[in-house]
């Protein structure tokens, strides 16, 4: 059965939310699981085992909430993006009890990565971050199916397709790209985020995708977990 993970993005020690990435006018989250934005108390109140948690102060300015991030880990299984962009940050985030997820939008080069999968394994999933059909990257080719095959070069197997540009849409999620995605590189265990709605999710799991994230939806009470 596909696996639903809800995201939570974190700034300034708040859960916020927005639209496209565009993380200028991202604002607080509102959320049928809280009345607050406390990130603490949402992730308490979720029925479901594992959060996906993007740390926009790790992403945007180079300083994680290592404190927060650490209380979160006590309370879900937790996969973290808190934008690794070197070998140094993947010595501070190891000592976090989750999976660690390596975005291209702040990935620096490949060497980075290929230190990750030998030193952490299968705790590693890493994000294809795409924006306007084109892959976000300093040094991986805009086109997704050529950036996919790069990263899949270097033992990569637990990919995240995130389009960012869907998030907080509710537009739905690219099949056409999904499908095609899923038959070139049938070896590859995708993890599917941004614009998911309910009505996505048996078309989803049909094409071979074992979990999603999903963010808006969830937090709007739209989705039957």
């Amino acid at each position: 059965m596909l696996e639903i993970i809800p995201v939570l993005d974190i700034e300034c020690g708040i859960a916020v939310s927005g639209k496209s990435g565009e993380r200028a006018t991202y604002g607080p989250l509102k959320t049928i699981y809280s009345n607050s934005s406390n990130p603490l108390e949402i992730a308490k109140n979720i029925s479901l085992t594992k959060l996906y948690v993007a740390d926009l102060d790790g992403i945007i300015q180079r300083t994680p909430d290592w404190e927060l991030l650490k209380k979160i880990c006590k309370i879900k299984k937790v996969m973290i993006d808190l934008g690794i962009r070197s070998s140094k940050d993947l010595e501070v985030i190891k000592e976090l009890d989750c999976d660690i997820v390596i975005g291209t939008e702040t990935l620096k080069n490949l060497r980075v990565l290929k230190n990750a999968l030998n030193n952490y394994g299968n705790r590693i999933w890493i994000s294809l971050d795409i924006k306007n059909n084109e892959v976000l990257s300093k040094f991986l080719p805009s086109d997704i199916p050529a950036a996919l095959k790069i990263i899949n070069r270097t033992g990569a197997n637990k990919i995240i397709i995130l389009d960012i540009s869907a998030v907080g849409t509710l537009n739905g999620t690219n099949f056409t790209l999904l499908k095609s995605l899923k038959r070139k590189f049938s070896q590859i265990e995708f993890v599917v985020g941004g614009g998911i709605m309910n009505k996505d999710i048996d078309k989803l799991e049909k094409i071979g995708i074992k979990a999603v994230l999903i963010g808006t939806a969830f937090h709007k009470g739209l989705l039957k977990t």
